[in-house]
């Protein structure tokens, strides 16, 4: 299949990327969007609690200052989404996928706003889209990390931090059905993902520099 000037030139262009920049760019984007999740609750009103609710209602339907949140949803998403293009070999075509299916959940999250805390008025139906984009990036974060974990079969440590991760994963989620502490425990499984993804970028960074060395 012959290619034109154009598609030659943007191929090359693509080929000269350096993923170790790359990498980089996409851990900044994970420590910026730490911050603006962190500060998102001061912009929304008094009566807000990071112990009792979620991050997803400090972005909900209608909040003043939601704003915020959601754009430290979206920064974690693009960020994810720019580390899956660039994380070969240390993460194999299913680890991308899965990861690829959890970042684009959490847009998801953004475009359908969870139901303010205060039970105002609010979308139902939106709302219910919400809890699905929900369990659809907890569900693609579990497979990715198992996916990750079934590659380094010999590493022992690297996998019991994978599969303490994937159990907090589904455990934690469920004990938010049957306590008010709604905000910690989310809070406490979104710093484990985020955790989770810098160690893993710490691999690809790695990684990169090996073949580097070796080039």
């Amino acid at each position: 299949m012959a290619f034109s000037e154009p598609q030659r030139r943007l191929a090359s262009s693509v080929s000269t990327i350096d993923p170790g920049v790359v990498v980089r760019f996409a851990r900044a984007g994970l420590v910026f969007s730490i911050l603006l999740l962190s500060l998102a609750p001061l912009t929304v009103a008094d009566d807000y609690s990071v112990l009792h609710n979620t991050m997803s209602e400090a972005g909900g339907q209608g909040v003043d200052g939601a704003w915020l949140q959601r754009t430290g949803v979206v920064v974690t998403s693009l960020s994810v989404l720019t580390l899956a293009a660039f994380a070969q070999p240390v993460w194999e075509r299913g680890v991308r996928v899965w990861l690829r299916v959890y970042a684009l959940a959490l847009l998801g999250l953004v475009i359908f706003p969870e139901s303010p805390w205060d039970g105002s008025i609010h979308n139902e139906t939106v709302a219910l889209a919400h809890t699905a984009a929900g369990v659809i990036a907890v569900t693609g974060f579990v497979l990715g990390a198992w996916q990750a974990s079934r590659g380094r079969a010999t590493d022992v440590r690297s996998r019991a931090f994978d599969w303490l991760v994937i159990v907090a994963m589904l455990v934690l989620p469920q004990l938010m059905l049957i306590t008010s502490y709604q905000g910690l425990l989310q809070r406490l499984l979104v710093g484990l993902g985020y955790v989770w993804l810098f160690v893993e970028i710490g691999r690809i960074t790695r990684s990169h520099a090996a073949a580097g060395r070796g080039a």
